[in-house]
């Protein structure tokens, strides 16, 4: 670890303080038991009535190097054997992820960086959820690349995700595939199809050489009236607050005018993604039932699983071979759609001949 010392060194000055990441002869390279250690400082000094304000810093000569991936020399524990791979357990480490890094973004009290040196990596997670951060002239920000390949030496090939319409023109003129974030209906598809055309032609190239995938919000409840009502805060930021207002026009929608209330702008962290699911659809009431029908049925497959089978056998149709499927809450397993993939969709489009 740190030759006996603190990898966390805390300090107070007056009503200031001062959490420093003291791993300098690994640039300050965060292991798991480091994270622990800061995020168990950052608590302390909340729950503090005495400090008002807190800063972040590195000791030595960077900030930090992030995480820290160095192999553990006595191996993974017999618990953490048993866990890899295995769903429920890899959700719920990465739930307790998220729920750190969302509160220390959350945090009330003045969060400042003080960075000099290297800042990589998860050391930018850190930096991006303060609300001030002062540099030094040595300060450098980046990446690290991930260092992966085939074992027969081929390149891995590149997919550009792209949502509007300068980029999936890129998409066609440079990547090897697109992933598609634009909704799914006839007109939807067409557009996408006709921009990615465009640029695969400027190269060379045509849509047939890429990789097209396309990713579609997806919903598959018991009835439709539950799935559209589900679905109410995705669409209503896709469609209202205009998150894909360029393809509310080749969906063929024209919608009314709307005034968005307080509540919309008050939910956490947005209403697309919100912890409070419900909280969120009572956010969306001021839009009439028949507009976020008409979003659903643009953005992707709501319904009940015998209406997400029928979509799919339609997009098919369409010349969409790839679907990426997106459930609606960001927080919560997609339990409901693996079990009506498995037990109904599936089935019904083997059955038609479709995989």
């Amino acid at each position: 670890m740190n030759d006996g010392e603190s990898v966390i060194v805390v300090e107070q000055h007056d009503r200031v303080r001062r959490v420093v990441l003291n791993r300098p002869q690994k640039l300050n390279a965060m292991d798991p038991p480091m994270f622990a250690a800061f995020f168990e400082a950052i608590d302390a000094a909340v729950a503090d009535p005495d400090t008002h304000a807190i800063i972040i810093a590195g000791a030595g000569r960077a900030f930090s190097s992030g995480a820290d991936v160095s192999p553990d020399p006595t191996g993974p524990s017999q618990a953490a054997r048993k866990s890899i791979g295995h769903a429920p357990a890899d959700m719920a480490v990465t739930r307790a992820r998220m729920t750190k890094w969302l509160d220390l973004w959350s945090i009330s009290k003045p969060l400042i960086a003080q960075v000099q040196g290297y800042c990589i990596g998860a050391a930018n997670e850190i930096v991006g959820c303060c609300d001030l951060v002062i540099c030094g002239e040595s300060a450098r920000f980046g990446e690290t690349a991930g260092r992966l390949g085939y074992a027969g030496g081929r390149r891995i090939p590149v997919l550009m995700a792209a949502s509007g319409p300068k980029a999936i023109e890129v998409a066609g003129e440079v990547a090897d595939g697109v992933l598609l974030l634009v909704g799914s209906n006839r007109g939807i598809v067409q557009r996408a199809l006709e921009l990615l055309e465009r640029g695969a032609r400027r190269a060379g190239r045509k849509v047939e050489d890429l990789e097209v995938i396309w990713a579609v919000r997806t919903a598959a409840l018991p009835t439709t009236a539950e799935a559209l009502r589900q679905a109410r805060p995705t669409s209503v930021h896709w469609g209202i607050l205009r998150w894909g207002g360029y393809w509310l026009e080749p969906a063929g929608l024209k919608l009314p005018p709307l005034t968005i209330p307080d509540a919309v702008w008050k939910i956490y962290p947005d209403l697309s993604h919100a912890h409070d699911w419900e909280a969120a659809i009572a956010a969306t009431s001021f839009v009439p039932d028949e507009v976020v029908a008409q979003l659903c049925e643009a953005m992707g497959l709501i319904g009940t699983a015998e209406d997400c089978a029928v979509r799919i056998a339609e997009l098919t149709k369409l010349g969409v071979q790839n679907l990426y499927l997106m459930p609606l809450e960001t927080f919560t397993p997609p339990v409901r759609e693996i079990a009506a993939f498995r037990d109904t969709v599936f089935p019904r489009l083997a059955a038609a001949g479709l995989r």
